[in-house]
Parts: C-alpha cells; structure tokens; sequence
C-alpha cells in the first residue's frame, strides 16, 4: 500500500471528537440527603463511539452553565464500573449553583457533553498488595468503580474499605458494597458513622488510628497501597493519620482531591 493509499484511508476515519454527547437514561435522588445519581448512556446514539475508562477515572460534564461564575463545567469522578457496559454513573450532592440546580433539573432523554475520561486516581497492578481505602463521605464514588470491577473481574486483590459518613442515611452505594462483599472472599467493608442509630453494630467516630489497626494485620499495614478520597478536611486527617501515626511512606499512598461537592 503506498502513502497516498493509507494517506486516503485515515481521510475516511472520522476524528474521535473531543466530547460525547450522552444521554441521561436515569436519575436518583437518595432519601434524607442531599445527593443525587445520574445514569448517563455510555455512547452516543447511532455512532460507534463509546466511552472508555479505568475505574476510578473521572470526565469533565459540560451543562453550557455561562451564568455560572465557575464555569460551565465539572469533574466528576465515574462511579460506575468498565465492566458495566450500558451505562456510566454519577453521585454528587446538589448545591445552590447554577450548575448543581441545571444538573438537577435534566430531564431524563436529554443528552449532555462528557468528556474522555481522566486521572490516575486507579488500581495498582501488584495484587500481591492489598488496597486500603479510606473514603468520607461522597468521596466513596471512586471505590465504588474500583470494588465493583475488582467483583466482576475476580482479581485476586484483597481490598479493605474504611467508609466514614454522617449517618446511615448517607452510606451512599451500601447495598451494592454488601452485595459485592458477599460474592467476593478478598473484600471487606467497615463502616462507621458520626450519628449511629441506636441498633447501629458498625463502628462509631471517625477514622482513627485505633481503628485501622483493628482491621489491618501487621502484613497489610506493611505492604498495603492506601487511597484517599474524601472533603479537603477529611483528605488532611487521613494524610497525617497515614503518615505521621501509622509511618506509612508517601510512596504507598494515592490520593483524589475531590471536586464533588
């Protein structure tokens, strides 16, 4: 094939383009709370294009919000998994912005733009290392792409899931982790809340020292590759706990700065 053959085929490919065009199949507001899911479909309609990631990756949304004074735009991390193939998910709470109060009032068949897919906020490749999460809140959305994959593929990654939140109300994704723990021998949830009801058996408080070390053989706290995801203040206890409590080295730690809220 000459140059000119091949110059002529890459004529007829047409360019990735820079932003899907997806539409929201279905959202979901989570009662007693303010946050909301948003189920968008994973390619566009009567075109090939589709939407790849690594789990725990993030896309940039464009809701066209010019009267917002922060841009038109945000980041939001995929919750979903790649290996859920119809759909991509979203969780955010709704805040008094024109962008959060546009995102909230979409209308399900509407489509919007998305970006490809960014970050390294994702799994480490040595399964012979245990991954600890740690995660505040929202911040959990991350872990939910993550844990949910490492089910479906069947890796043999053993995963420890630290899940701090308000109250059992904002346990965001609980019955899809339970779900996940009791298919997957190499998972384990621990879930603690600031406001426990009175029958509540989890932990209590925020993550401390204390606590990770309840559940963390000697060997995890030793090997372990350990994320962070969670509000700003959250994120600065979890480094000084890490680092300055448990001595473990910046090396062994991935952190998301979160932009959800």
């Amino acid at each position: 094939m000459t140059e000119h053959q091949q110059d002529k085929i890459k004529e007829n490919i047409p360019a990735r383009p820079q932003k899907l065009e997806l539409k929201l199949l279905e959202k979901k507001s989570h009662v007693s709370t303010d946050i909301v899911s948003f189920k968008f479909s994973r390619s566009e309609d009567n075109n090939n294009y589709y939407l790849n990631y690594n789990a725990g990756q993030y896309a940039v949304f464009d809701l066209g919000t010019k009267e917002d004074p922060e841009g038109p735009i945000r980041s939001f991390t995929l919750a979903s998994s790649p290996t859920e193939e119809n759909f991509i998910l979203i969780s955010t709470r709704i805040r008094d912005t024109p962008f959060k109060k546009k995102l909230d009032s979409l209308d399900v068949g509407i489509s919007v733009k998305v970006t490809a897919p960014l970050g390294k906020f994702v799994l480490h490749e040595d399964h012979l290392r245990a991954a600890v999460f740690l995660s505040g809140g929202i911040g959990v959305t991350p872990f939910r792409s993550m844990i949910k994959y490492a089910t479906d593929k069947q890796l043999p990654l053993r995963i420890i899931l630290f899940d701090a939140n308000r109250n059992q109300a904002n346990i965001l994704y609980k019955k899809e982790f339970d779900e996940c723990a009791n298919s997957n021998k190499n998972l384990k949830i621990i879930y603690s809340l600031d406001i426990p009801d009175a029958d509540w058996k989890g932990e209590r408080g925020y993550i401390d020292q204390m606590m990770v070390s309840k559940y963390l053989s000697s060997t995890e706290m030793d090997n372990s590759i350990f994320y962070i995801c969670g509000p700003p203040g959250m994120l600065s206890a979890m480094k000084k706990l890490l680092q300055a409590d448990l001595g473990i080295p910046k090396e062994r730690i991935k952190i998301e700065v979160f932009t959800g809220y």
